[in-house]
């Protein structure tokens, strides 16, 4: 693979990766506002738990789906070391995931 080529790979996985993260922030940030919203206002208080929970499992999904969106990348560009590399991040943290909801307490 040529240098230019190589370059505009990595700018097109710093772009999609910003894209995500720029998402999944302003995505959790609404959620959290809107909720705080609720909350404080005492107009929907039932309405703001599931609003505020929304918002907290939007912002811990969005690292993962950063390394999600990683491995596509690094797939589409046929490096498959990082596919692996990547592959076996998401799997840790999935099993992070399961492990904190079903282990034991």
């Amino acid at each position: 693979m040529n240098r230019s080529a190589e370059f505009a790979g990595v700018r097109r996985l710093e772009l999609a990766v910003g894209r995500v993260l720029r998402l999944g922030i302003t995505a959790s940030s609404v959620c959290f506002g809107l909720g705080l919203a609720l909350a404080l206002s005492r107009v929907d208080v039932e309405l703001a738990r599931p609003v505020l929970t929304t918002g907290l499992i939007i912002l811990l999904a969005t690292p993962i789906a950063r390394v999600a969106v990683s491995a596509v990348d690094y797939a589409r560009e046929h490096d498959w070391l990082f596919v692996a590399l990547t592959l076996i991040v998401l799997l840790e943290l999935a099993a992070s995931v399961v492990a904190a909801l079903y282990g034991p307490l």
